[in-house]
């Protein structure tokens, strides 16, 4: 909802006070629906904005609310308005009436309906307000009053609808105060009839607290008619009524007590403290307050205003008198005088409510209040009244006015111009004009803010958990990214440590290899020069050295450039070391043509060359072979099989002597979860066979062996 229709219907209220805008309250469904169609706005999605959006209008709202009444319904006990019959099973009832009949003919501006309330009723909501009901007026055209006749001849009465809400549900109104804007034409009558339609207590009824008639003087809307009495209205007929004293009654329709508070501003004043005077046990004798309004005014109401006990303590009436005589006369002296006793003037509070004294438009100037019966406190004489108002028509002409008093302390006597400045409570005082049409106007603005005030704690707390998610995603992304950038790290620096690695093993390579397959050159050269048999066997062996070391040398940088190590280059590789190593021999190869291309892991890797290795190595220098057959084969059981056959010396197997290597081939055989057999005989050649599955070559041995090869 936007504020355009609200400040629509304020700016007449606020602007001048000069309440002669549209009515408050839409007169039929159809201009219910015509509000509705002007409220209508888009919230935003983004959250923040929707925030932003939700604060600027709660500002509006309560600086809006703040130039309308304060809205502080009191719940009494008793004397809670109108209550109308309810059907009887059989329907008796089609529809109830409630007409006013006028003893003039006023010009009617404005009618209120003050919902009923139960007061076990603690939440906000009102009792049986009729949903569903028309108000219609008899006009008066060109009347004239008969003296000998006793009434308005030549009259043309007209009744006219102005208010129908018969075919749809009025919105509820809640405890708020509901009004009619009336078109200023003088009436005869008006009447309010609600059909017997059942309501949600399985009974047909209605109820009201207080109705307001307003009149209407020079376009404007001035004073409630409701509570002139007799001199005004001559009476209120109902076609049906549950009467129960003192809680129902048609009377308690226009007793003045609508259990709305008092007619206050919202917004609080500067100086506004109001009169309250502590008497010393001395003094006994009655207060006595004089207001001189300046000039004859005719004065048709006095009202009493109750203070605020102090400290704010709970207590109802703190401090006001229980007996007020009013004087009213157009001589100071009081020589002509009307008299108005009040000697329950406390009862007639109705719970902290106003002291109403009608003065039926009486000429006066002077207006002198006796007060007696004063409230005692801690054993002293208190006196507390928060203001006094004399009025006609809506007009204040207390107001400002000259104060006089005697029994009062004279220490006390400057504050007595806090009886007519206007204030009570630290708030303005309201006409009653203004308090009903403000309330009214405060009721969609009180519900939208209740309506802001949601959204914008949920808002908050959707925003709140959308930024602890956001949070959290921010965290994570947070945590990812260092994580990745870590890895990028770590694999940058990976690369740089293997291009390293890879540049030293090839500078070994190069500056080692060299070196190595120099020194076997020369050493072979030199055995074949020398004819020391000692010497020609230790040069065979420096020569058989440097040939192995260049070949691991050679493997270790193979292995350094490669990131998959698979299974026919791995045998490439053991083949290539074969034919390195066994210098002078004639090296065959058998290699199964169709070897699966499997990823051998490092550790699998390193078995099978060690183990290939020392074969090799037993071969060059134990066996003294001329051939050499090295076969890789595989059988329809995906058995590898790896075998090393030569035709050398041979040996016992049962005597095989320590330092030849072969407890180590065996355990690596078992590492890969294979067998290692062995077939020699001495003088004709040796035959090494490691059997494995192929699939232990893709899998980490289940423990480590350590060797020093």
């Amino acid at each position: 909802m936007n504020l355009r229709w609200t400040s629509i219907i304020l700016s007449g209220w606020i602007v001048g006070m000069t309440i002669q805008a549209e009515a408050v309250d839409p007169l039929n469904a159809e201009a219910y629906r015509l509000m509705l169609h002007a409220e209508g706005a888009d919230r935003p999605r983004w959250l923040p904005t929707r925030i932003q959006r939700l604060e600027e209008e709660q500002r509006e709202l309560l600086a809006l609310i703040s130039a309308l009444p304060q809205f502080d319904p009191a719940l009494v006990p008793n004397r809670l308005g109108y209550h109308s019959g309810y059907a009887k099973q059989d329907g008796e009832l089609s529809s109830h009436q409630l007409t006013v009949h006028f003893v003039n003919r006023p010009v009617l501006a404005g009618i209120s309906m003050v919902p009923a309330m139960n007061p076990r009723d603690r939440h906000d909501s009102n009792y049986a307000f009729p949903r569903r009901f028309r108000i219609e007026v008899l006009e008066s055209e060109r009347g004239v009053w008969s003296e000998q006749e006793n009434r308005f001849v030549q009259e043309n009465l007209n009744w006219v609808e102005v208010v129908n809400w018969m075919g749809e549900d009025f919105p509820d109104p809640g405890r708020y105060p509901v009004f009619f804007r009336m078109p200023d034409s003088k009436v005869a009558k008006i009447r309010l009839t609600v059909p017997d339609v059942t309501s949600e207590l399985g009974h047909a009824f209605y109820a009201l607290n207080e109705l307001y008639l307003f009149q209407g003087v020079d376009g404007q809307v001035a004073d409630n008619m409701s509570v002139w009495g007799s001199s005004s209205i001559e009476r209120f007929e109902v076609s049906d009524s549950f009467s129960l004293q003192p809680f129902w009654d048609v009377e308690y329709l226009y007793d003045g007590l609508a259990g709305l508070g008092v007619p206050l501003s919202e917004e609080r004043v500067e100086e506004g403290q109001d009169f309250l005077v502590r008497f010393g046990e001395e003094a006994s004798e009655p207060v006595q307050i004089v207001l001189d309004l300046g000039t004859v005014k005719q004065v048709g109401r006095v009202e009493f205003w109750p203070t605020e006990a102090p400290d704010r303590i709970v207590a109802p009436l703190y401090a006001f008198p229980g007996t007020i005589l009013v004087e009213l006369s157009d001589d100071p002296d009081f020589k002509r005088v009307k008299r108005i006793l009040v000697d329950d003037a406390r009862a007639q509070m109705y719970h902290n409510n106003i002291l109403r004294i009608m003065c039926d438009a009486y000429d006066a100037r002077y207006i002198r209040f006796t007060i007696d019966a004063l409230r005692e406190d801690h054993g002293q004489r208190v006196l507390g009244i928060g203001e006094i108002s004399v009025s006609e028509h809506g007009q204040v002409f207390s107001e400002g006015c000259e104060i006089s008093a005697s029994g009062i302390p004279e220490h006390h006597l400057h504050t007595l111009p806090r009886l007519v400045d206007g204030n009570c409570r630290g708030r303005r005082i309201l006409s009653e004009t203004e308090w009903i049409m403000g309330l009214a106007q405060r009721r969609p603005l009180d519900r939208r803010l209740n309506e802001v005030n949601q959204e914008l704690r949920s808002s908050r707390e959707a925003w709140r958990s959308h930024q602890l998610r956001l949070s959290i995603w921010g965290g994570s992304l947070l945590c990812v990214g260092l994580l990745v950038a870590m890895g990028l790290q770590r694999l940058q620096r990976r690369r740089i440590l293997k291009g390293l690695k890879v540049r030293i093993t090839r500078d070994l390579h190069d500056e080692v290899g060299s070196s190595l397959g120099g020194l076997s050159l020369t050493s072979g050269g030199l055995a074949n020069m020398t004819e020391d048999a000692k010497m020609k066997s230790a040069l065979d062996d420096l020569s058989l050295m440097a040939r192995e070391a260049a070949s691991s040398l050679r493997e270790v940088v193979w292995v350094t450039d490669q990131d998959v190590i698979r299974l026919p280059a791995l045998i490439e590789k053991m083949q290539e070391r074969a034919e390195r190593i066994l210098s002078g021999v004639d090296v065959v190869c058998d290699i199964h043509p169709d070897l699966p291309d499997l990823e051998v892991s490092l550790s699998c890797k390193r078995h099978l060359i060690m183990f290939f290795r020392e074969a090799v190595h037993n071969c060059a220098r134990h066996a003294g072979a001329g051939r050499v057959m090295m076969s890789v084969g595989m059988d329809s059981e995906r058995m590898l099989e790896i075998c090393l056959e030569d035709d050398g010396c041979g040996f016992d197997v049962r005597k095989q002597k320590r330092g030849w290597g072969v407890d180590s081939m065996r355990q690596r055989a078992e590492e890969l979860s294979g067998v290692l057999n062995i077939n020699s005989t001495p003088g004709k050649g040796t035959r090494i066979c490691l059997i494995l599955p192929l699939t232990s070559l893709q899998r980490e041995p289940t423990k480590a062996y350590n060797t020093s090869n």
